[in-house]
């Protein structure tokens, strides 16, 4: 089968369109998520002892220091299936004994 001109010029329009969206798609990916609503309308507690079982947005903002700057695995919960859920569970103690060797810390000491 042999393409014309006319529908070899096709052929390279949709690939470039197909090529467009993909681009397009990896940089909204990139682009950073915002932030959880407890997160933009709470003041956190800085002070607050986080430890195994708290909850909350100061959990979720320990999370996401985590992830953030120590590279923290905390799993695929939480709204953004990134792991910041605002549950202090295993997964963020195991991070943060990972990150700072200690089981339980205050905002103000991160």
């Amino acid at each position: 089968m042999t393409l014309d001109a006319k529908q070899k010029k096709y052929l390279l329009i949709g690939g470039g369109i197909i090529l467009g969206v993909y681009l397009v798609s990896k940089w909204l990916h990139s682009l950073p998520k915002p932030l959880p609503a407890d997160l933009q309308t709470s003041t956190l507690d800085e002070e607050k002892v986080l430890k195994k079982g708290s909850q909350g947005a100061e959990v979720s903002e320990l999370q996401r220091i985590l992830k953030k700057d120590y590279n923290a695995i905390l799993g695929d919960s939480g709204v953004n299936k990134d792991g910041i859920d605002g549950d202090f569970g295993l997964l963020t103690e195991v991070a943060l004994k990972k990150a700072k060797n200690v089981m339980e810390i205050k905002l103000k000491d991160l």
